[in-house]
């Protein structure tokens, strides 16, 4: 064994035992759904912050800033965006509802049912696509340490996540969350600081970067650049997109009144903004150091960037700890999303819509087959998009939220006139324009074609996809008004 993989086995070890040692035995299903709601403001943002720092966006934007410029840059700053719109229009109304999801939202506003089940089927992309870009990232962290073919750790990692699902044994409570947070944004200070210190320029010169110009160590080619409508599009997945992420919204009823679901999104926003500080500043220290190195760059594309970075500045040892800091965080990210993802289908859908005399099948029962299904088609995708920048599929799980989840969502707390017709409609014209861009665009579509070039040219679907779904709710509810008005009318 090398130095390398004996640091990060010595330093993965005690991580992974402090993080199944904070969880908690659930009992309830206040406890399962939603943390006994037994949090303050500051302990809940800290469990939000550890919900949504992703280790596939720490790896993935790094890489994007230098191989992408500008563009990659857009990716630390929409993902955080979306906070501030959190915290003016959801904190409070989403706590005073007093339900733990967004299908509980929906089955008070309105009478269809059938709308519970459009957000549930919402919700499945969403979490598949997300786990697959933590599956991609945690299988080429471990395939830089040991030496052994993705295929093989994707197909353990795969394994290893159903034991976890179906046993639920390891599923990481909000304490392990703040651990995790805490650990997250203390590596990215050291590692920074570590950078900084190696850098040849100042903050101010380091800024001043023509990236645009700026090599990548990816055959010496040019950075790449995306149409400002494209970036657009992208803006609006990652300003959107976490308003209706399932595993962040059940932190809302966490609390136990509204003035801590404020502080707890205010909390939050503060601790998430700090981290895509420095994941911008390692993206420009990335453009200093490691362009002027011949680093090696495997298949793994951009996603191993940070790796390289951690390599060059502190030796075997801190690239060690990097890593099983990252990897641990991964596998906490995985049992959290394979957990709400199951729980759309077992408790949103069947338990509280489809049966309420609580008779067929049992609800664990259906978690345990969602739970399998879920873990199952993201293997398939890490497989199929293993090359694939996992920032970027994260983006595209947001593109689905922000056109799916969101517009039901606000449309269900802002809009009196938005009928159940219009909200069904809508939400199944959303998820139909997104699946459909995205199987005909550059990521499905373009890997078959005989010339490469895809039936629909965005690789961010988001902006038509959102206008698609929220002209068909405007449309549907329109006409279902008038109809109702003739008929009162007696015409």
């Amino acid at each position: 064994m090398s130095n390398t993989a004996l640091y990060f086995v010595l330093t993965a070890l005690p991580l992974m035992i402090l993080m199944i040692w904070s969880a908690n035995r659930i009992r309830t299903a206040a406890e399962f759904y939603a943390a006994g709601r037994e949090y303050g403001g500051l302990r809940n943002g800290l469990a939000i912050t550890g919900d949504y720092l992703s280790a596939a966006s720490l790896l993935g934007i790094t890489g994007l800033i230098l191989f992408s410029g500008y563009s990659g840059l857009l990716y630390a700053v929409g993902f955080f965006s979306g906070w501030p719109i959190i915290l003016i229009l959801l904190a409070d109304k989403l706590r005073t509802i007093g339900h733990f999801t967004l299908a509980d939202v929906l089955k008070d506003r309105f009478s269809d049912r059938r709308v519970v089940l459009v957000a549930t089927l919402g919700y499945f992309p969403v979490v598949v696509i997300y786990l697959s870009a933590q599956f991609i990232a945690m299988a080429w962290l471990l395939n830089y340490i040991f030496d052994v073919g993705y295929e093989l750790l994707v197909t353990a990692l795969t394994a290893l996540a159903l034991v976890t699902a179906l046993t639920g044994r390891m599923i990481f409570s909000s304490r392990a969350q703040m651990i995790k947070a805490g650990l997250v944004i203390t590596l990215m200070l050291v590692i920074t600081a570590l950078a900084f210190d190696r850098a040849s320029s100042s903050l101010s010169e380091l800024f001043s970067i023509d990236v645009w110009k700026a090599t990548s160590v990816i055959n010496g080619g040019a950075v790449s650049k995306d149409s400002p409508l494209a970036l657009f599009s992208l803006g609006i997945a990652l300003i959107l997109g976490p308003v209706g992420l399932p595993h962040v919204m059940s932190r809302f009823f966490s609390v136990a009144d509204e003035r801590r679901a404020r502080m707890s999104v205010f909390y939050a926003t503060g601790m998430i903004g700090i981290f895509y500080i420095l994941i911008i500043l390692l993206g420009f220290l990335t453009i200093n150091l490691l362009d002027q190195t011949e680093t090696p760059v495997t298949n793994a594309g951009s996603n191993l960037i940070l790796v390289h970075l951690a390599q060059s500045i502190g030796g075997e040892f801190l690239t060690a700890v990097l890593v099983a800091i990252l990897v641990v965080v991964l596998f906490s990210v995985m049992t959290s999303l394979v957990l709400t993802g199951s729980s759309a289908f077992s408790h949103d859908w069947y338990a509280r819509t489809l049966n309420n005399a609580n008779k067929g099948w049992n609800e664990r029962h259906l978690h345990r087959l969602a739970s399998t299904v879920t873990v199952l088609s993201s293997a398939f995708l890490a497989l199929f998009w293993q090359t694939e920048n996992v920032a970027y599929l994260v983006g595209l799980a947001f593109a689905f939220s922000a056109s799916v989840n969101v517009p039901l969502l606000l449309g269900a707390l802002y809009c009196d006139r938005l009928t159940s017709a219009g909200a069904l409609a809508g939400g199944l014209a959303g998820l139909a324009a997104t699946v459909i861009a995205v199987v005909c665009g550059p990521l499905v579509w373009g890997y078959f074609s005989a010339d490469g070039e895809p039936l629909f040219a965005w690789r961010h679907p988001a902006l038509f996809a959102l206008l698609t779904a929220v002209g068909v709710m405007w449309l549907v509810s329109r006409r279902g008004r008038q109809a109702q008005d003739e008929k009162g009318n007696g015409l």
